[in-house]
């Protein structure tokens, strides 16, 4: 039987490390607030929504009515500048009957 090796959390943070730095879509991290917390779960809703549909970045920021740089960035959760409240706009235009549930662990 063969043994299936793991990489080490040093490995893993490395790598952690360097697709927050690329243009690769940014993992959450585990210092993460709530504020980030949210926001990244918005662009997760978002980028499933483009990849359900089979939209390109262009064609979804056409239909949200914003520009595909902007658009790049909430598919890369580059959410900096962006508040909650910008973000929740932007998925509301695609789930026009979205409904919110908090839970508080």
């Amino acid at each position: 039987m063969r043994k299936t090796k793991f990489p080490s959390e040093k490995e893993i943070s490395q790598v952690r490390s360097l697709l927050s730095k690329g243009p690769a879509s940014r993992l959450l991290s585990k210092k993460a607030t709530p504020n980030e917390k949210v926001k990244y779960l918005i662009c997760q809703k978002l980028v499933a929504y483009k990849n359900e549909h089979h939209l390109s970045q262009r064609e979804l920021a056409q239909k949200i009515g914003e520009n595909e740089s902007l658009i790049s960035k909430i598919i890369h959760y580059r959410t900096e500048k962006f508040t909650i409240d910008r973000l929740l706009k932007f998925l509301h235009v695609v789930y026009p009957n979205m409904d919110i549930e908090l839970k508080v662990a």
